[in-house]
């Protein structure tokens, strides 16, 4: 998001209904459990039938260059749908992925949580800043920072995540592979 984006959605009319903003909120710190506690099967349940799930490719550059950024859609680390989320997930639990064995310890941070009306009626759009430790056997410790830029969809009383862009804080992923979910 940009900073006059971020402006523009400050105004009281684009805010959600307090009810609405602590359920979402809350919503976001769950499922940091759920996945933080491998409850894969749940996590994918909070997510809509048209999910996007994408990370675009990190690019760096000088603040005097004053040439046209990169396109969105220039290229992402992931683009995924929810069957391919769920191979994901199914890959996790079939005990072949050597990186997993024995099982890290993951803790996400949920932070800079701001909400806002979304696109339609029963959505809301979410901006909050993640932070994923890492720990395995071997001692390795990694952190990886990042900002998420939400869709989350009301259905039947139940906030579902629609879409979700990844803007990856690091030039490079700092980590020898991306079996968490963000």
């Amino acid at each position: 998001m940009t900073g006059a984006t971020v402006t523009a959605r400050r105004s009281v009319s684009a805010m959600l209904a307090p009810a609405a903003h602590l359920a979402l909120q809350q919503q976001l710190y769950y499922e940091a459990r759920l996945l933080d506690e491998e409850r894969f099967r749940d996590w994918l349940a909070l997510l809509a039938e048209d999910i996007r799930y994408r990370m675009p490719i990190t690019s760096r550059r000088f603040r005097k260059d004053r040439g046209a950024p990169p396109a969105v859609g220039a290229g992402f680390t992931f683009d995924e749908t929810l069957p391919r989320l769920r191979l994901r997930v199914d890959r996790l639990e079939s005990g072949f992925v050597w990186a997993e064995d024995p099982r890290n310890h993951v803790r996400r941070l949920v932070g800079n949580v701001e909400i806002w009306q979304g696109p339609g009626p029963d959505e809301a759009e979410a901006y909050s800043v993640l932070t994923i430790h890492r720990s395995r056997i071997d001692g390795e410790e990694r952190h990886i920072v990042a900002g998420r830029s939400d869709i989350w969809r009301e259905v039947g009383g139940v906030w579902l995540l629609a879409k979700r862009d990844i803007a990856l804080d690091h030039s490079i992923v700092p980590d020898s592979n991306l079996n968490v979910f963000f």
